[in-house]
């Protein structure tokens, strides 16, 4: 069956109305191979998400991570886009009360979730025309989910989630940057690098990631920024999150401040930090080293920023889809200036600017 009967005649199941009455729209998607319809009958539409072949949706995500490690140990590290763990994660973040779409119904046969609807409107474009104080109230709105979202720790453990099997260890932070390595250096800028350069800027690389695994983890979204939350009805509604997994504090806060797909000014970043540090020592999981979290944002800032460089890397070299490539510029900034503001990873931010430079010139 081809997939426009699939979700037609699904969706038709979940109106109970007739299948030539459904209106279907593709909707654009992220950097995943997950695919997003809308789905309408007269005044009602939802989501469909279809996903690559079919799942029993009352199986344990934990025990799909098990199946697959069983025949490739490293499948933990691109573990991702699981339709069970989106059901398992929505379960726990609605009982912690977080505002994400709920799962209105599923067929596992057909591939396909049904998910509420919560709009096209990205955060990153309804800030587009309002003033400062709004943007700054929808930011630190923003910054109180996060809260939230880290208040769920011990339900997700507790519960034996998804997100506590998985987390930003060494190794998956390690993953990430040679992700970022090789998409961005190799495939996409054709750098022919020396050997004792690639050694030194994998030696950084060592040394962040061991620095960041050893930081005490929560639950984190893992791609929290302003395409992620969508503004719906006079609400933030937090999407794209089935990912989710144990990490640094400082994970999602680095994430959305530092978010290259907008432009938040110093000010206004540091005001955010600030309250994310105010609002923690309200929380069940206070920080317990205020100048520790500091320097950990830092780091997580560096790392996160390569990674997204290297998302949208690959997008581009690989994927043949340049929609990413005006992000680029802006996360390798953030990444320096977390480097010079550390003082560290010399190597690396050498490389980086050599980079820069020859991207400036090519486009």
């Amino acid at each position: 069956m081809n997939p426009s009967s699939v979700i037609s005649e699904t969706a038709a199941r979940y109106f109970n109305a007739p299948a030539e009455q459904i209106s279907i729209t593709k909707l654009t998607g992220d950097a995943s191979t997950r695919a997003y319809y809308r789905a309408q009958s007269g005044g009602t539409s939802v989501i469909v998400a279809l996903y690559s072949a079919p799942f029993d949706e009352t199986e344990r995500a934990a025990d799909r991570l098990a199946k697959l490690e069983a025949a490739n140990p490293s499948a933990r590290l691109t573990f991702a886009n699981d339709p069970c763990a989106h059901i398992e994660v929505t379960t726990l973040l609605l009982k912690a009360g977080l505002p994400v779409p709920r799962i209105l119904a599923s067929s596992g046969d057909d591939a396909v979730l049904l998910i509420e609807d919560v709009g096209d409107v990205r955060l990153q474009d309804w800030m587009i025309g309002r003033s400062q104080e709004e943007v700054r109230g929808s930011y630190q709105h923003a910054i109180e989910l996060i809260i939230k979202i880290q208040d769920a720790t011990e339900p997700a453990l507790g519960a034996g989630s998804i997100c506590s099997h998985l987390a930003f260890d060494a190794a998956k932070l390690r993953w990430e940057l040679g992700f970022f390595f090789a998409n961005y250096f190799n495939r996409y800028l054709h750098m022919r690098l020396d050997a004792d350069v690639s050694n030194a800027v994998q030696q950084d690389f060592k040394y962040l990631c061991e620095e960041l695994a050893a930081r005490p983890r929560v639950l984190t979204h893992r791609d929290y920024h302003a395409r992620n939350l969508m503004m719906h009805d006079g609400r933030m509604f937090i999407i794209d999150y089935q990912d989710a997994r144990m990490g640094p504090a400082s994970y999602d806060v680095a994430s959305l401040v530092s978010d290259p797909y907008t432009t938040l000014d110093c000010e206004t970043v540091n005001e955010l930090v600030e309250r994310f540090i105010e609002l923690k020592s309200k929380s069940n999981l206070p920080l317990a080293d205020v100048e520790g979290f500091r320097r950990e944002l830092q780091l997580m800032t560096v790392q996160r920023m390569l990674k997204a460089v290297g998302t949208y890397a690959s997008q581009a070299a690989i994927a043949n889809n340049p929609i990413y490539i005006p992000y680029i510029e802006p996360a390798v900034d953030r990444a320096l200036r977390a480097m010079r503001s550390l003082g560290r990873f010399d190597a690396t931010r050498r490389l980086l600017e050599q980079a820069r430079n020859k991207d400036r010139i090519a486009n």
